[in-house]
């Protein structure tokens, strides 16, 4: 990876950021509001810092586990939002985060705890975006990365930074000086497309 592609990587995210901050950016929670998802539904409520808590319960999802962290490691196994979900499940993901209509077919095969994994993956990636503007777009390019068979969940973290416990001033620091963003990093920034409307298959 070289500085040339850090620095493109740098200013396309920037432009993001003020694109977003522009357009208003993602407004963050006021009171406890539950959203419906292709998927099924998710809860947040204000958080500290401004950004949304996002939640789902057994209730909703009767017999699931309710993992709400991206990836987990538990001995030799990940657990986690990520891991839940199967690669044929990314694209679909990604189309919902940009508004765009699921067919049935892609619903029918998501068991429940997939539907509740990718319901509250569309609301963190919201709370991240309140949190981080220009956070949601480069979100979606980390999790259509997902979409590759041969794409480890772990990987997911350091696509998105943002995304690691802890994490949640990456943005910041890199802008500040105080980060530089690894390989994985760039080309995810880098991978995602140029357009706002971008399609499907645009990487």
């Amino acid at each position: 990876m070289t500085d040339e592609d850090r620095e493109k990587a740098n200013a396309r995210r920037e432009r993001w950021a003020k694109r977003d901050t522009k357009r208003g950016g993602t407004q963050p929670a006021s009171s406890f509001t539950t959203h419906q998802t292709p998927f099924g539904p998710y809860n947040e409520r204000p958080g500290r810092g401004g950004a949304p808590f996002i939640s789902s319960n057994k209730d909703q999802y009767p017999g699931t586990q309710g993992d709400d962290r991206y990836v987990r490691e538990e001995g030799n196994e990940f657990t986690g939002l990520i891991p839940a979900l199967d690669a044929e499940h990314f694209y679909p993901l990604v189309q919902a985060l940009k508004d765009g209509e699921l067919s049935k077919e892609q619903i029918d095969g998501l068991s429940d705890e997939q539907c509740r994994a990718a319901a509250m993956l569309m609301g963190i990636a919201k709370a991240e975006a309140v949190r981080e503007p220009g956070a949601i777009k480069h979100i979606r390019s980390a999790l259509r990365r997902q979409a590759d068979p041969e794409h480890e969940a772990p990987e997911f973290l350091n696509d998105f930074p943002q995304a690691r416990i802890g994490g949640a001033q990456h943005e910041k620091r890199v802008r500040a000086g105080k980060a530089r963003r690894a390989s994985p990093e760039v080309e995810t920034i880098l991978e995602a497309s140029s357009s706002s409307d971008e399609s499907m298959s645009d990487h």
